[in-house]
């Protein structure tokens, strides 16, 4: 069973035995102390979903920055080699041991 519908049975208990308090205490069974455990474990439920959702965009704006960062600081690392190509010519050692980090 999903998550949400899970989360909707409990609610429509709740729901269900609210309306029928009356009924319920006349056969001997006082629903109270149920309903305010499980909208209280349902509250409960609801803020850690909340906190989860939250988290879970949270990691994405991480790995986001995370790629740019390392977009820009790659990006920065080429242009280095470029300038040390320029400087150095291409055929030259210390040239080409750089261009073997990238393999």
């Amino acid at each position: 069973m999903s998550e949400a519908k899970k989360r909707d049975f409990v609610q429509q208990l709740i729901t269900l035995l609210e309306q029928n308090v009356e009924l319920l205490t006349e056969k001997g069974y006082n629903p109270e102390n149920k309903i305010q455990e499980l909208s209280t474990q349902l509250t409960t439920t609801n803020d850690a979903e909340a906190r989860q959702v939250e988290a879970m965009a949270a990691a994405k704006d991480a790995t986001r920055l995370s790629q740019q960062s390392l977009d820009i600081v790659y990006r920065n690392g080429s242009a280095t080699v470029d300038l040390v190509s320029g400087l150095l010519g291409k055929q030259d050692n210390l040239l080409l041991e750089i261009k073997k980090l990238r393999k």
